[in-house]
């Protein structure tokens, strides 16, 4: 298995992660790696948060090796104990995190992918992570993460709250051949073959050869079913890529309302301020209009009197 092709994998954007994998797996059991192909199979899709990590190892290696050559100074201070020390170096390693944070942004954006604050925050989880365990740092490293890291006190853990493990990719052994038995030996060396068969081994033969061609038949079924059960897990891999990228753009048009929410909200705001200025107003002009109703009512009753 080419081991450079697999890394390769973690380098594409998210929608053709799910397509080269399948393709490079069929590769691999086309020219007879069939545990290679499994294995490149298994492969996990990475997060959106985990490609972003992925990304910064690729385009940004200078502060990728910055945050974890930091990381061993910060545990280093961590593990003596050194309070003073360690608030000085504090401000530093939120400045780490947040300058890889917007790079991230940055490159997304001139992929035309929006970065929400729900991965961002993720994203800055796994390099804190990296900073503080250097199996994190390991894994951010290797540019093959498949999901966010997070260090909560005892340890490393994935987006969905499971302890990671370093695992570092492993290459697909070439299956041995098949020993040569003795009797193939003794034929190959020019040995008269053994004599024909008693009667009773020729049942035992056919017996066997019958079983033989049953458990091909049978594996023929059963892989028969693996191709439809992987036809399925295939569609529904799909669909769930497809559900993935339909919930980052919900939660960038979330954002957005939200926004437009809160502005509306201001709006409404300071119409209704101003409804409660123009009552007022209306008040006054009403009483206004009441008294020189009175006024005007009286001076013709004075006229009335006048002319009688």
């Amino acid at each position: 298995m080419d081991v450079d092709a697999v890394v390769e994998l973690y380098g594409l954007p998210p929608d053709q992660f799910t397509t080269a994998r399948n393709r490079l797996a069929t590769e691999l059991r086309r020219a007879g790696d069939a545990s290679g192909s499994a294995s490149v199979k298994a492969l996990r899709k990475p997060t959106m948060a985990a490609w972003l990590a992925n990304q910064l190892v690729r385009v940004a290696p200078d502060q990728i090796a910055e945050l974890t050559e930091f990381g061993d100074e910060l545990r280093a201070v961590v593990l003596a104990g050194d309070g003073t020390r360690l608030r000085h170096l504090t401000p530093r390693r939120h400045d780490l995190v947040q300058r890889l944070v917007a790079t991230a942004k940055t490159e997304a954006a001139t992929m035309g992918r929006a970065v929400t604050s729900t991965v961002a925050e993720r994203l800055a989880e796994t390099l804190d992570a990296a900073l503080v365990d250097p199996g994190a740092a390991k894994l951010l490293r290797s540019g093959q993460l498949t999901s966010a890291l997070r260090h909560i006190g005892f340890g490393v853990v994935d987006e969905s709250g499971e302890p990671v493990t370093v695992r570092p990719l492993k290459v697909a052994k070439a299956t041995p051949a098949p020993k040569t038995t003795a009797r193939a030996s003794r034929s190959a060396r020019g040995k008269p073959a053994p004599p024909r068969a008693a009667p009773r081994e020729d049942v035992q033969k056919r017996a066997m050869e019958r079983q033989r061609a049953e458990l091909e038949d049978r594996l023929r079924e059963v892989e028969a079913e693996y191709g439809e059960a992987e036809n399925q897990r295939q569609a529904a891999e799909a669909d769930l890529d497809a559900n993935e990228h339909h919930i980052a753009d919900m939660h960038t048009a979330i954002e957005r309302l939200t926004s437009e929410l809160e502005q509306a909200r201001h709006e409404l705001r300071t119409a209704q301020s101003q409804t409660r200025k123009l009552e007022r107003s209306l008040t006054r002009a009403e009483r206004d209009a009441a008294i020189a109703r009175r006024r005007r009512d009286t001076q013709q009753e004075r006229l009335k009197a006048f002319n009688e």
